[in-house]
């Protein structure tokens, strides 16, 4: 998600005002809802525009895409950590760790890339998190996607 941006359609962040800003788009026309404190509120404000505007069928396929989007993002082979908040690494038990390994859970190293490696079984699943330069990035990566698939 670029600057200014928001994870809800129809919320943007206005620099000028310092608030989140719902806006909608009637007969090709940008219209603005209202401006709010939190991102949710213009979000929720958004939709009942749409509903008033538009009506049910319009959510429903907002909806509908959503969950195919996040359906898709459950099957894809990397895993988009945008929206994630840090996350403290996950340490392996100290019987665990092997010379030359990780000492966190879902981490390891990648000697031909020179790089650690980031990874996480989903339903069953291995998917790629990413390559980092260093073990703790790899670590905070695995941790946030952790929080977001359990």
């Amino acid at each position: 998600i670029k600057e200014g941006a928001s994870k809800y359609i129809g919320a943007t962040f206005n620099k000028q005002k310092n608030k989140w800003q719902a806006q909608i788009t009637i007969e090709g026309k940008n219209r603005t809802i209202g401006y709010y404190e939190n991102e949710e509120e213009a979000a929720t404000d958004y939709a009942r525009a749409v509903f008033k505007y538009k009506g049910q069928e319009v959510l429903d396929k907002a909806r509908e895409r959503r969950a195919q989007d996040t359906s898709r993002e459950r099957n894809s082979i990397i895993i988009d950590l945008s929206g994630v908040p840090p996350q403290s690494p996950i340490t392996k038990s100290a019987g665990l760790i092997k010379e030359g390994s990780s000492k966190y859970t879902g981490v390891s190293f990648n000697k031909k890339a020179n790089k650690w490696l980031a990874k996480i079984r989903i339903e069953g699943k291995q998917r790629q998190i990413g390559s980092y330069e260093n073990e703790e990035e790899a670590a905070v990566d695995y941790s946030r996607a952790v929080f977001k698939f359990n």
